[in-house]
């Protein structure tokens, strides 16, 4: 994990008058699992939004070297960088099988499609029994499973998760972790995880930030998060 894959430097956003995020700055390295947590409104989404290119800021977002200022949004996810927002934004009356294939509707190489279908279905045995199921009659964590899966349809080097264990059971909060282990450790992929789950996300991040009021308290590996007695008192409910 020794290349710099996502770069943001001095991160402003404005709704309005109201500063949402206040010179935020950090880099993560390719493949690496890098964990940004924070309450609800401290600007997390605000955060992701910018990067995939839904909102006008003032700092710089790099990926992969190359400055994403400007860039369309459909530029950014035809780079490898993917976007799966806390909304999941799937097409409700499509099966579970069409949706995943939307994911990969701007690919043109029908074999490299098939293996990553094959590879979602392995990921999320759910998906691979329901897969003619239309999407709006699935519970809420298989619909969660779902949006990463078409995600990964996508072929991303970098996914973008928001809020990916937002009220689930905590079976499906393990399955959830559990895939995107193999996907760090068995695929290469680097994965940007937004959680309010502070626990979940010390579970399986390399590296954190906490995000407060949009400014940045702490950044620092695992360890260090784990070992901060505010961290562990404020987010973790450990005395």
């Amino acid at each position: 994990m020794s290349n710099t894959l996502l770069e943001i430097q001095d991160l402003n956003v404005y709704y309005g008058k109201s500063h949402a995020l206040k010179g935020v700055s950090l880099s993560i390295q390719e493949g690496e699992i890098y964990g940004v947590i924070g309450p609800n409104g401290a600007g997390k989404t605000t955060m992701l939004n910018a990067v995939a290119g839904f909102l006008d800021y003032e700092g710089s977002i790099s990926y992969a070297g190359r400055d994403l200022a400007g860039q369309p949004s459909q530029e950014i996810v035809e780079s490898g960088l993917i976007y799966c927002t806390e909304d999941r934004d799937l097409f409700p009356y499509f099966s579970v099988h069409e949706n995943l294939l939307m994911g990969a509707q701007f690919r043109d190489d029908k074999a490299a499609v098939q293996d990553d279908l094959d590879m979602v279905y392995d990921l999320f045995p759910r998906l691979d029994e329901r897969r003619e199921q239309e999407a709006e009659t699935m519970s809420g964590g298989e619909q969660q499973m779902l949006a990463v899966g078409r995600a990964l349809m996508s072929d991303p080097d970098m996914l973008m998760l928001d809020e990916p264990t937002l009220g689930l059971a905590p079976v499906i909060i393990e399955d959830i972790g559990e895939a995107l282990e193999t996907l760090q450790q068995e695929e290469g992929l680097t994965i940007l995880l937004a959680e309010q789950n502070s626990t979940f996300a010390l579970n399986h991040a390399d590296r954190l930030s906490l995000i407060e009021t949009g400014e940045i308290e702490l950044s620092g590996p695992h360890d260090e998060f784990t070992d901060n007695d505010y961290v562990r008192e404020a987010y973790v409910g450990v005395h």
